[in-house]
């Protein structure tokens, strides 16, 4: 697998971000946001590119899990249940 440019790491991270964004609890959102920063900041001196691979893929996973999080949050909690199935659905 190709090493991860710098472009798709940032695009990546600003995913995170404004994923966890759309927390609607202050407590969720503000933990998401704060570990995705404090990930990013601790891994940014890595220069190996398996690592790098390896830690890009982990992100796009948890990517994955907020978006699920953030989905099941609204339907449970908030019962938007009409507008918010579709995110539940593999695109």
């Amino acid at each position: 697998m190709a090493a991860s440019s710098r472009a798709q790491v940032l695009r990546l991270y600003r995913a995170l971000l404004r994923e966890s964004q759309r927390f609607s609890s202050y407590n969720y959102r503000t933990y998401a946001i704060r570990r995705i920063r404090d990930a990013f900041r601790e891994n940014k001196s890595i220069k190996d590119s398996e690592k790098i691979e390896e830690l890009v893929n982990k992100a796009k996973a948890n990517l994955e899990v907020i978006r699920r999080q953030v989905c099941l949050f609204l339907l449970l909690y908030l019962g938007v249940a009409h507008s918010s199935v579709n995110c539940l659905m593999p695109l």
